[in-house]
């Protein structure tokens, strides 16, 4: 073993190379000073390409997530914009529900049984009340097919309205809301059959239908089945004084005996 001048041996140097240059330089140092070849060298393992395959992975994983962070953010911004446009909507029909008028929002085709309790109130209400309702008569034996009313039973009222031979006549101009309604019960028919329903003025010696309701095709048989069908009218109309309303149908003598199903009125707006 070689020594320096103070006497005690110098301690073993190790060079690692590890872009592989010079190994020649290396071997002379270990030859000259040490007096020995190369050392062992000692095994070092690295793992660059493990770091970057999981920081390869982290950047998707993060990629992934604000993904799905957008998609969510979408997801309820529809959400909230279609429960904005809804609740919209609904202030809008509650909005336009005020703004009708009672009197118009009271006339429906479908529910007529409250009616003539609302046109009675509107009558207590107004002294200047306009209007009429009347019922189904018994007797519908004209051939003109020219509805008659009672004037006097149940539901029925005129007030400022005059009734003669089964027509209203106008007293004063206006807008009026007029309505009709009628009621067929056949026993036997057939499946051509079919009935109208109008309501017609008359102005200076001329009559025009201002209202019209045809149906066919209700019956599917001529068996002794019994067959009922309806038909409602209604309509907002300006009139005239001296005017005259009448209602007509084709089938008269099938109406319905249930006179209550079977109604005329208008009221002046």
């Amino acid at each position: 073993m070689s020594g320096n001048r103070y006497g005690h041996s110098s301690p073993p140097m190790f060079l690692v190379d590890s872009g592989g240059g010079h190994p020649g330089e290396h071997q002379y140092y270990h030859q000259q000073v040490l007096g020995q070849g190369n050392p062992p060298l000692v095994p070092c393992w690295t793992f660059p390409p493990a770091r970057a395959k999981m920081k390869k992975r982290g950047t998707m994983n993060n990629g992934m997530t604000w993904v799905l962070i957008m998609i969510l953010l979408l997801v309820f911004a529809a959400l909230g914009l279609g429960a904005y446009q809804i609740l919209r909507l609904q202030n809008q029909v509650e909005r336009l529900t005020q703004e009708m008028p009672a009197e118009v929002e009271s006339i429906t085709a479908q529910k007529q049984v409250g009616l003539p309790a609302e046109l009675i109130k509107m009558k207590q209400i107004r002294a200047d009340f306009i209007g009429a309702h009347l019922i189904g008569h018994a007797d519908q034996r004209s051939s003109s097919g020219t509805l008659n009313w009672e004037t006097q039973l149940g539901t029925a009222f005129i007030n400022g309205i005059q009734y003669h031979n089964g027509g209203f006549q106008i007293n004063e101009t206006g807008y009026y809301f007029v309505y009709s309604r009628v009621e067929f019960l056949i026993y036997t028919c057939s499946h051509k059959d079919s009935h109208t329903h109008r309501v017609s003025v008359l102005r200076r010696g001329e009559n025009r239908t201002i209202m019209e309701d045809h149906q066919e095709g209700f019956c599917k048989s001529s068996n002794n089945q019994k067959w009922m069908t309806g038909s409602h009218l209604s309509s907002l109309q300006r009139f005239q004084e001296s005017d005259w309303l009448f209602v007509n149908v084709s089938h008269p003598l099938f109406l319905s005996k249930n006179f209550q199903n079977n109604f005329f009125g208008l009221f002046k707006i």
